[in-house]
C-alpha cells in the first residue's frame, strides 16, 4: 500500500524469519527489490521471500500440535463431566463419503 509494514517486519525477523537476498542465488534471476531498506531481497509488489530454520519450524509445529491436542482432551473431558448415563455421549468420529447413490431408469 505504499508503505513498509515495519512492526510486522521486526516481529517476524525477531520471531526467526530470515529475508533471502537474491545474491544467494547467483545461478538464477528472481525478482527483487531495487531500493529502500529491503533492496536486493528477493520479492515481488511489496512481498518478501522470507525462510524460517527448520529447527524452529518443527518447534512450532510441535507446539501447535500440543496446543491442540490439549483442547481436544479439554474439551472431551468437559463433555464427560456433562455425560449423564440414561444418555451417553457418542464419541464415534466418523466420515464417510458416498457417490451416486442409487439410480433410477
Amino acid at each position: 500500500m505504499g508503505f513498509d509494514d515495519t512492526k510486522n517486519m521486526t516481529g517476524k525477523i525477531r520471531s526467526g524469519w530470515e529475508l533471502v537476498r537474491a545474491d544467494e542465488y547467483p545461478e538464477t534471476e528472481y525478482p527483487t527489490q531495487k531500493d529502500g531498506k529491503y533492496a536486493g531481497v528477493i520479492g515481488v509488489g511489496g512481498l518478501l521471500l522470507a525462510r524460517i530454520p527448520e529447527e524452529i519450524a518443527k518447534s512450532r509445529e510441535a507446539y501447535y500440535k500440543k496446543q491442540t491436542q490439549d483442547r481436544d482432551d479439554a474439551v472431551n473431558n468437559d463433555l464427560m463431566k456433562d455425560q449423564h448415563p440414561s444418555m451417553p455421549i457418542n464419541q464415534d468420529r466418523q466420515t464417510r463419503v458416498t457417490f451416486g447413490g442409487t439410480k433410477k431408469d
